[in-house]
């Protein structure tokens, strides 16, 4: 299980988060059907996954959740900066798209 060190802490659960926690290597195939589906319910549309940065955040909320299912994705989402934003997708890219020498 990897952590993301946050620019700028966030407010979870009640208490300030300097970083989140989050797990890729655990994730299951329901799982990122479970991000694609949020990700379409906000009214998106995949348009190319590799290259979904938006989608990515989605994802990365569920590998904060198989981190610990405490964390509210929505959370996640709505509340990391911009630029941690960046980085987790980033994160998501580089591990599911870009970061596999199977692809």
């Amino acid at each position: 299980m990897d952590s993301l060190k946050l620019k700028k802490p966030i407010m979870i659960n009640g208490s300030e988060v300097n970083e989140i926690k989050y797990d890729f290597d655990n994730m299951t195939a329901q799982d990122k059907i479970n991000a694609g589906k949020a990700y379409k319910k906000t009214g998106n549309v995949i348009s190319v996954e590799e290259l979904d940065s938006d989608y990515h955040l989605y994802i990365f909320a569920e590998a904060v959740a198989k981190a610990d299912s405490e964390i509210d994705q929505n959370e996640v989402i709505t509340l990391l900066s911009a630029r941690d934003a960046a980085r987790a997708e980033k994160l998501v890219r580089n591990f599911f798209f870009f970061g596999s020498e199977d692809m």
